[in-house]
C-alpha cells in the first residue's frame, strides 16, 4: 500500500501584515480553507493529501488518490507515482459513490494541504527569518552598519525606531527635534530621525531606510530586566519588506525582491 506524503500545512497564527500583492489575498483564502479542515493527526495516514484505501468487489485494496475520471474509468495514482486505470464499476459501492462525487477542485484542495508553509512562500520569492520569543515579545535580528542588533517586532507601531544611545554608538547622522513621540504609556520624549544606509534582515537587504530615533530605555525597562532590544521594527518597514508573519511557527517571511 502507498505511504503518506506530507502533513497539512499549519497556518494557525499566521498574520498577513501587508497584503500588497494579489497572491497574498489568495494565501489568506487558502489559510481559511486549511484551518477549517480536520487535523491530519486524527486521520488515517495520507487522508488529508487525497490518498485513501480503495476496495474492489473481490476485496482487494489499494492505497491511492483520484487524479482523473472519464467514461466510466477512474485514474488512481499511488504515492510511488504509479497510476492505474480502473473501471469504476469494479469498485465497492462506497468507493463508486466517492469517485462519482470527486471533482478536480478536491484534488487541488488536497495538494494545498500537502504543501509545507516554507515551501509555499519560497516558491513566491520569500525568505524565512526566525523570530525569537522573549517575555511574550517577538524579537528579530537586524544588521545595521555591520552590527547585529535586536529589534522588537511591533505591528502596531507606525514607524520603525532605533534607540538613541545605539544610534550614537553606530555614529549615525541624527536630525534632532523633529517632533515628539507617544504611545499607550505616554510620551516617549523628543524624536529625531536617522537615515540607515543599509538594513539587513536575514538575507534581505534594504538601502536608505529612514527610522525614528528615541530614547527607548524606559520602554525596555518596562518589559522586564531580561528584555533587551535596540529598536522597534514597525509597520513602515514591515510594509516595505512585504512581511508575512507566522506567529505560531515563529517565522517572518520577507519578499526577496521587495
Amino acid at each position: 500500500m502507498g505511504q503518506t506524503e506530507r502533513e497539512c500545512v499549519r497556518l494557525c497564527g499566521m498574520c498577513i501584515t501587508t497584503p500588497k500583492k494579489n497572491f497574498l489575498a489568495a494565501l489568506i483564502s487558502y489559510a481559511v480553507l486549511l484551518h477549517t479542515a480536520a487535523p491530519l493527526a486524527a486521520q488515517q495516514g495520507g487522508e488529508g493529501t487525497g490518498f485513501r484505501t480503495f476496495t474492489n468487489q473481490s476485496g482487494k485494496t489499494i492505497r491511492a488518490k483520484v487524479i482523473g475520471k472519464k467514461s466510466g474509468i477512474v485514474h488512481l495514482r499511488m504515492s510511488n507515482g504509479i497510476t492505474y486505470r480502473v473501471a469504476i464499476g469494479t469498485l465497492s459501492q462506497k468507493d463508486q459513490e466517492f469517485v462519482d462525487s470527486w471533482s478536480p477542485a478536491e484534488e487541488q484542495r488536497a495538494r494545498l494541504q500537502a504543501v509545507d508553509l516554507k515551501e509555499l512562500f519560497s516558491a513566491r520569492g520569500f525568505k524565512g527569518v526566525p523570530l525569537r520569543l522573549q517575555n511574550n515579545q517577538s524579537l528579530l535580528a537586524i544588521t545595521i552598519a555591520g552590527q547585529q542588533l535586536n529589534f522588537l517586532l511591533d505591528t502596531g507601531a507606525q514607524s520603525s525606531v532605533i534607540d538613541r544611545a545605539k544610534a550614537k554608538a553606530l555614529k549615525l547622522s541624527i536630525q534632532e527635534n523633529v517632533g515628539f513621540a507617544g504611545g499607550i504609556g505616554g510620551s516617549a520624549g523628543p524624536m529625531g530621525m536617522a537615515l540607515l544606509p543599509t538594513v539587513k534582515v536575514g538575507s534581505i537587504q534594504k538601502k536608505n531606510v529612514t527610522v525614528a530615533v528615541l530614547d527607548l530605555s524606559r520602554i525596555v525597562s518596562g518589559h522586564g530586566k531580561s528584555s533587551k532590544f535596540d529598536g522597534i521594527i514597525g509597520f513602515d518597514l514591515l510594509e516595505d519588506l512585504e512581511a508575512v508573519i507566522d506567529y505560531k511557527g515563529r517565522m517572518m517571511y520577507l519578499r526577496e525582491d521587495g
